[in-house]
């Protein structure tokens, strides 16, 4: 074997082996911000992480802000309940997250499930969009006392995946076309 192959042989095993590393990434959401509306009138958020994942292992999003409590008397029992907000975060189908303040001001963290046979890919390229819905949980024929609030002051999204190395791609593509030479030559 070459000196030229042998060289390229190790410089592709190298650039193999470090081609890639592990990173966790955050941006704020300011469209988020603010407040909070029931279903249908919801906020949605596009973000760009600059860069692109080679695999995805968890996306976190976390929100702080303040709620005052809906109060409705039921239907069934008649009681005053004071009922605090659920707020869920969506990605596309399959991916989603519910979020329960119990306090005011709250400080809420999740991870995104993946359901429904969903992955992560549509992520890869780092861009996508987060829409927030509010939910009450209110049952049919209660009624409204008190219409209850949210307000969002932070919203923080967290991806956690692989991205490509740039130095380690170089030494890879370096090595394949080392090995290319060689056999070109013999």
């Amino acid at each position: 074997m070459g000196k030229i192959a042998a060289i390229s042989v190790l410089v592709v095993l190298f650039g193999m082996s470090g081609a890639a590393s592990a990173t966790i990434f955050t941006i704020e959401l300011p469209e988020l911000v603010g407040e909070l509306h029931p279903y249908p009138n919801h906020p949605t958020a596009p973000f760009d992480f600059g860069t692109s994942f080679l695999s995805i292992d968890e996306v976190r999003i976390e929100l702080s802000g303040m709620f005052t409590p809906r109060v409705v008397r039921s239907s069934i029992t008649g009681e005053l309940l004071e009922l605090t907000p659920e707020i869920e975060l969506y990605m596309q189908r399959g991916v989603a997250i519910h979020l329960y303040p119990l306090e005011s001001p709250f400080d809420v963290e999740g991870t995104f499930v993946l359901r429904y046979g969903a992955t992560w890919d549509f992520l890869l390229d780092g861009t996508g969009e987060v829409a927030a819905y509010l939910l009450w949980g209110v049952s049919v024929g209660d009624v409204t006392i008190t219409p209850g609030s949210v307000e969002i002051s932070q919203a923080y999204l967290t991806i956690e995946g692989v991205i490509p190395e740039p130095a380690s791609i170089l030494l890879l593509v370096l090595g394949i076309a080392g090995v290319r030479v060689r056999r070109r030559r013999a």
